[in-house]
């Protein structure tokens, strides 16, 4: 029994040189995975490629419309009957049914009206104009402006842009129909130039700050006519004839001949 253990210990002895120490494991091969899903509910790649199917042209960013405004949602319907009105009276042939052309065109004239005077104003610019029936049969007009306005300027350039703008393309239009002698057609016209005249004087009379910018505009404009018309005068006075032969005729003595 004693001799085994000699044998026994070499053994082990044995199998423990046997074993390599300190050997480098080779590192593994990096593997992608996909990735997992967001923790913000959001899902899609962060490839930076193209949107087309190859994916090697560069991303086109969206065109976005009334991105500064905002109620573009009012910006729209603001727009969108008067471009109706005015389309449909100028592509339309004139051979077509007059009277079905007309009634679609105040149709939508009246549409606009209502939405300008209704909506857009008030959520565009913050003012309102409406008519009171009193007891006695009278009507009162009345002009209000909201304390708390809308200062987004995209949503007042686009108020006051068209507001303005549209009667003066009506009088255009009236201006050639008139020369043509489509005289029917100025029925159209008459009711667009009335209808956005109403929202234009309207709104004008609730708003101070444009009472204000059209009396500085009237102003100016009365004192550019003022110094263009002395301007004038005083040019034409110099560049006169009569005053420089007055002048070479004022230097020498009248000769008097007695017979």
């Amino acid at each position: 029994m004693h001799s085994d253990t000699p044998d026994d210990l070499q053994f082990a002895t044995s199998v423990d040189m046997s074993i390599q120490q300190n050997v480098p494991v080779p590192a593994a091969p990096p593997t992608i995975s996909a990735p997992g899903p967001s923790p913000y509910g959001l899902s899609g790649s962060m490839d930076g490629g193209g949107a087309g199917a190859g994916g090697g042209g560069p991303r086109m960013p969206k065109m976005q419309v009334f991105t500064d405004s905002s109620h573009p949602v009012a910006c729209i319907f603001h727009c969108l009957f008067k471009a109706a009105a005015v389309l449909l009276y100028i592509l339309c042939p004139k051979s077509a049914n007059f009277v079905t052309v007309t009634v679609c065109c105040i149709l939508l004239l009246a549409a606009d009206f209502w939405v300008v005077k209704n909506v857009t104003g008030r959520l565009l610019v913050g003012l309102r104009w409406w008519n009171k029936v009193e007891q006695d049969g009278s009507t009162r007009w009345i002009f209000e402006s909201a304390e708390m306005t809308n200062t987004n300027r995209f949503d007042n350039s686009i108020f006051w842009g068209v507001l303005y703008v549209y009667p003066v393309v009506w009088a255009a239009l009236i201006g050639i129909a008139f020369l043509k002698f489509n005289f029917q057609w100025l029925i159209t016209g008459c009711m667009a130039i009335s209808l956005s005249g109403a929202n234009l004087y309207g709104y004008w009379r609730c708003s101070g700050d444009q009472k204000a910018k059209f009396q500085q505009m009237m102003q100016r404009g009365a004192e550019m006519g003022a110094m263009h018309a002395i301007r004038n005068n005083l040019f034409g006075m110099l560049s006169s004839p009569g005053a420089g032969s007055r002048q070479q005729g004022g230097g020498q003595p009248s000769s008097t001949t007695y017979v």
